[in-house]
């Protein structure tokens, strides 16, 4: 577990006695951190807050869908993040939070064999480094989420950046090479698409968990209250989000619609060709089949140059066909 209590003066690391002592006096704000794994901290959680059941057995799901929970002393949210695995693709990374205007909670929820501990807390990580250097003094639990969510919108915003690096590499190899021998290049288009699709679904379910939460302060009494401001930017900056990666994946999508009909503009070319050539060998069948005939009455079998005739009538009506077959553009 990582514990800190953030304070005007500083942040300090707090032991598991320490974090009980905090949690009843006033000033700063509590931060923990750990793993649904972490048995005691679980338990630690129950003593701190209000927990329902299903918050805590959601703690231990893996569920691509988010949840936001809204009781009168704390909010419970489950948003995913992303993060690229091991082997290269986009992976959801869950996380979960309890926040009551004094503390936060974050629980990092079971995630893919392909994401690496450190991988998956990567935004966390990099939100209590600013915290213990002094970069980042929140005064409150709603700042402290802000960064948070501001950090988790920068890991997107870089996953973008990536895809449309990439998009400008492709639409070169799209343009200049073969897209007969370019089968592998048709796999990365739809590795990207795909990339662009789980960018998208992550950046619009988070804006429409910060809506639904806006929608419910505005409806429901009772609830405890949130920091709307910040809520608002986390919501417009997620929805931006969402934007800019349906305006990349329609731009990749008119990418892999050239390179289909580039191939198939191939594959009929290629299909013209075999046709005009299997039409010559077809002339030339027809002219052998009527004189593999065996009829006794056919004049050319006993004349001298009827063989040389025939190789010369098949010579013509092949050299006829060609130049027929490139003036229509079939060779």
């Amino acid at each position: 577990m990582e514990a800190r209590l953030i304070s005007p003066a500083g942040a300090a690391s707090l032991s598991m006695t320490e974090i009980r002592d905090a949690a009843a006096r006033d000033g700063g704000t509590l931060w923990l951190d750990f793993d649904h794994t972490d048995e005691d901290s679980m338990a630690l959680l129950g003593e701190l807050i209000d927990v329902r059941p299903s918050d805590i057995q959601e703690c231990h799901n893996r569920s691509p869908v988010p949840k936001m929970r809204f009781y009168a002393d704390h909010h419970f949210s489950a948003i995913n993040g992303l993060a690229r695995g091991s082997d290269g693709r986009l992976r959801f990374q869950p996380l979960k939070l309890f926040l009551t205007p004094k503390a936060l909670i974050t629980v990092q929820g079971p995630t893919s064999s392909s994401l690496t501990s450190e991988i998956a807390r990567r935004e966390l990580s990099a939100v209590r480094q600013r915290v213990d250097s002094g970069q980042l003094r929140p005064a409150s639990s709603f700042e402290l989420v802000a960064a948070i969510r501001a950090e988790e919108m920068r890991t997107h915003e870089d996953l973008i950046t990536e895809s449309s690096a990439r998009i400008a590499r492709l639409e070169r190899d799209v343009s200049q090479k073969d897209p007969v021998k370019a089968e592998a290049l048709l796999q990365d288009l739809f590795d990207l698409r795909h990339d662009l699709e789980a960018i998208r679904t992550s950046a619009a379910q988070a804006a429409e968990s910060f809506a639904n939460l806006i929608e419910t302060m505005d409806l429901q009494e009772g609830l405890m209250q949130t920091d709307l401001r910040r809520v608002r930017n986390s919501q417009q900056g997620f929805r931006h989000l969402q934007h800019t990666a349906d305006l990349e994946r329609e731009y990749l999508q008119e990418m892999i619609d050239l390179f289909q009909t580039r191939v198939s503009t191939e594959l009929n070319r290629f299909v013209r060709k075999v046709t005009a050539w299997g039409s010559i060998g077809i002339a030339w069948t027809v002219i052998v089949g009527l004189y593999g005939m065996d009829f006794a009455n056919m004049p050319e079998l006993g004349w001298r140059w009827g063989y040389p005739a025939v190789l010369l009538l098949m010579l013509v009506v092949g050299v006829l066909l060609v130049l027929l077959f490139r003036r229509r553009g079939w060779l």
